[in-house]
């Protein structure tokens, strides 16, 4: 590179005239090219460095005089060499890196399609939960709608039935619900499980016959058309459910349909009614209970300040949001890598949100979860200080009353005071038994829940003990099948050696026999040819000794 560097900037001072310094460029092709252009004996040789000086004087180098000739270059010198041992090791090494390349393209479409599977897994399982917790959660509240009919469903005073209209919905339902299974949901099952056949039956079959394509288009039109049908039903249904939910809504009062307990503020009515001999303490059990609620109203709007400052994004309907906290709840807490199987599962149900979306959208679901936490705690520490200080106030009024009874009050009075004491103290402790029944209630709740599962996972485990052991059975029962079958094979192996030793062994005797006795025959027949031979020479020669007798005679 620096050679053809060195050269070109050669060529480029030659045809201007001017010469390369040999600091700039100490190359032999600047020697060469001095000889080419060497100047006249005895003339000064004038040295100009073109990177030097101002713009013009580099102007000015080009008309200096000297005739611009180029110097004969050889093609040798301007084209490079070509390294066939260099391009093939690129192209190798482009081809490696190609299929390495592509290897770790098939490794990782391998390893999104296993992970695809982990999650689709670990989503069914959790389905699978959360389903019999549904199931749990529609018998119980099925059983408590009997019960609470089976109980109040009693002839009244004119002898009619009581809740005879609701009795009759609920038969109307049941009727209805058994008449879209029948109509609607068990022939979708039935053309499930003939198409499952109907693909079996067809699986080996490549390519398919022209009957079996015909039949196929059918199928897939019949079930397009079955498809839509069932998505206008799905709607319907929807669409019908949303406006049940909004008649329900519009039926209920409002203190039903609130998501969070009403607390009353104020002195309790009863409280007024309670007679104190001391003003003084009467006022001082009211400032106190109205420095109470002032200083939980100030935290509940304190709370409600701090939660206005964070919008709701848009675009949540509240089918949306419904489903996104349904989503939120099925995956526990403590389940390992919950927030990566959530996002996937609210991408899945939102395809058309982005991440962005679902990720503010948690941010602002687990700040307002967290705001009505902290306000439906705040309003039970409110009721709960509400109720201790009216036990507390009933209990120093009542002492009051108790020790100016004697000269104040008359034994009616007292008596009408202490029943209403007893009545509020009754109330609290119904209070507090309601609440301990709930508590009670909910812990066997999840201890059913919980045993529910644990029966679940141990069928399961059950389930896959037994496959496991009938998978190892049959495998153990196939080894010994194909030792069998090679121990067969072996034995009829060496018993077809033994018969060709044996066969070999007599036809090799057999022939022995058949070679000695074909030796016998030709030494036979030879001899026998021989002792001819010997006999017609002698007959011949007899002969001759006649003929020779008889021309004797005749002579």
């Amino acid at each position: 590179m620096k050679e053809e560097k060195s050269e070109v900037m050669a060529e480029v001072a030659l045809t201007r005239g001017v010469e390369v310094l040999p600091s700039i460029n100490s190359n032999s092709s600047i020697s060469k090219l001095d000889k080419n252009k060497s100047p006249a004996a005895g003339s000064p040789t004038k040295t100009v460095d073109p990177t030097k000086g101002s713009p013009k004087k580099r102007k000015m180098l080009r008309f200096t005089g000297v005739p611009r000739t180029r110097p004969d270059v050889s093609p040798t010198r301007a084209l490079k060499p070509l390294h066939n041992d260099r391009i093939n090791g690129l192209a190798a090494a482009k081809k490696s890196s190609n299929r390495i390349l592509e290897r770790a393209d098939h490794f990782k479409s391998v390893t999104q399609s296993k992970k695809e599977i982990a999650l689709l897994f670990q989503h069914k399982v959790i389905w699978e939960q959360e389903y019999m917790h549904l199931q749990y959660m529609e018998d119980r509240l099925q059983r408590e709608i009997y019960n609470h009919l089976t109980i109040y469903g009693q002839l009244g005073a004119d002898g009619q039935l009581l809740l005879a209209d609701n009795i009759n919905f609920i038969l109307e339902i049941e009727e209805e619900k058994a008449f879209f299974r029948e109509n609607v949901v068990d022939p979708l099952w039935y053309i499930r499980e003939d198409l499952k056949e109907w693909v079996r039956q067809h699986e080996g079959l490549r390519p398919l016959s022209d009957a079996a394509k015909v039949q196929h288009y059918q199928i897939k039109r019949e079930v397009k058309e079955l498809w839509a049908g069932y998505k206008e039903i799905a709607e319907d249904l929807l669409k019908e459910q949303r406006e049940l939910e909004q008649q329900v809504r519009e039926a209920l009062p409002p203190y039903v349909m609130a998501e969070e307990k009403h607390i009353a503020k104020g002195v309790p009515p009863e409280f007024h009614e309670l007679y104190c001999p001391d003003p003084q303490l009467k006022e001082n059990l009211i400032a106190e209970l109205t420095r109470l609620d002032d200083s939980y109203s100030f935290r509940l709007r304190d709370l409600d300040r701090n939660c206005d400052r964070q919008a709701c994004p848009g675009g949540w309907n509240d089918h949306d949001s419904a489903m996104f906290e349904h989503i939120l709840e099925q995956y526990p807490p403590d389940l390992p890598d919950r927030r990566v199987l959530c996002f996937d599962r609210l991408k899945r149900t939102f395809p058309h949100k982005t991440l962005g979306q679902l990720m503010s959208y948690e941010t602002w679901y687990q700040n307002n979860k967290f705001h009505k936490d902290r306000r439906k705690k705040c309003l039970d520490d409110w009721a709960r200080e509400r109720w201790s200080w009216l036990l507390r106030a009933v209990t120093e009024i009542s002492q009051a009353q108790q020790s100016h009874a004697g000269h104040q009050l008359s034994r009616d009075e007292a008596l009408r005071q202490k029943f209403k004491c007893e009545v509020l103290r009754q109330r609290v402790e119904q209070w507090r038994k309601e609440k301990e029944n709930e508590r009670l209630q909910q812990s066997e709740m999840e201890a059913q829940r919980k045993l529910a599962l644990k029966v679940v996972q141990q069928r399961q485990a059950a389930k896959e003990d037994y496959r496991r052991e009938l998978a190892r059975q049959r495998l153990a029962a196939y080894y010994e099948e194909r030792l069998r079958f090679q121990k067969e094979s072996e034995d009829s192996l060496q018993r077809r050696m033994d018969d060709a030793r044996k066969s070999n062994k007599e036809r090799s005797k057999h022939d022995k026999e058949r070679v000695r006795y074909r030796t016998e025959l030709f030494y036979a027949n030879q001899k026998e040819r021989r002792e001819r031979m010997l006999k017609l020479r002698e007959d011949e020669k007899a002969r001759q000794q006649r003929l020779d007798q008889l021309r004797k005679q005749v002579g």
